[in-house]
């Protein structure tokens, strides 16, 4: 087998882990939820006082298409508006108990599967994984 053939036959392999991990992630309580909405909210957890702007910034979207999604968790009372004391015009994002609690469900599905991938690789193999998925993404 040529060399091109294997690189695109283990793209596609990755391709499926992939999608088994986000199916996995949409079960049990978090199947409620989309996962545009499970990465907005592990946004907002991973970024302190963040607001719509710099989201949209950071997903090179619209802000007016980041308003939307993020009324949405609002309305499903996943997220706070908070107003800025010191700039009035500002709000930042917050989330709520509810939110923090989806967010720990998120973090656990992500803790099992690093767990699975920990006991197949070694560590020189997972720093290997780790190297070569960052040289890729820089190509994308």
């Amino acid at each position: 087998m040529n060399q091109e053939l294997e690189i695109v036959e283990s793209m596609d392999k990755l391709a499926n882990i992939m999608q088994k991990f986000q199916t996995e992630l949409l079960t049990g309580e978090l199947k409620k939820y989309t996962l545009r909405q499970l990465y907005y909210i592990e946004l907002i957890d991973k970024n302190e006082n963040i607001s719509i702007s710099e989201i949209s910034r950071m997903l090179d979207l619209k802000k007016s298409t980041v308003s939307i999604a993020v009324n949405q968790l609002i309305e499903q009372n996943i997220v706070l508006k908070i107003q800025s004391d010191a700039d009035k015009r500002f709000y930042f994002l917050k989330l709520t108990d509810k939110g923090d609690k989806i967010m720990q469900m998120h973090k656990q599905v992500h803790r099992n599967t690093i767990k699975k991938i920990l006991t197949i690789l070694d560590q020189n193999e997972v720093e290997k994984f780790i190297e070569i998925v960052n040289k890729i993404n820089q190509i994308s």
